[in-house]
């Protein structure tokens, strides 16, 4: 048993940052702006840059550095 636990201690993570980025004709009022359609384009912004994301075999992989961390961002900045 101590030596399952002893392996079963290794935590590690890989970290996907989705991160919105507005769009230009968002301006200020992303942050008091609610409506339906609003919602539902930024939903879809965050679904299709975690099905991107998710596209990237190495997300998968456990990290190999001492750290047992590694991050990720494959979104690129981009306001239309």
């Amino acid at each position: 048993m101590e030596i399952l636990a002893k392996e079963a201690d290794e935590k590690v993570y890989n970290i996907v940052h989705l991160i919105y980025h507005s769009k230009i004709y968002e301006g200020t009022s992303k942050d008091y702006e609610f409506s339906r359609r609003t919602m539902e384009e930024h939903w879809r912004a965050g679904y299709d840059d975690a099905a991107r994301s998710l596209q990237h075999p190495e997300v998968f992989e456990r990290p190999d550095n001492p750290e047992g961390v590694r991050t990720f961002d494959y979104c690129k900045k981009k306001r239309d």
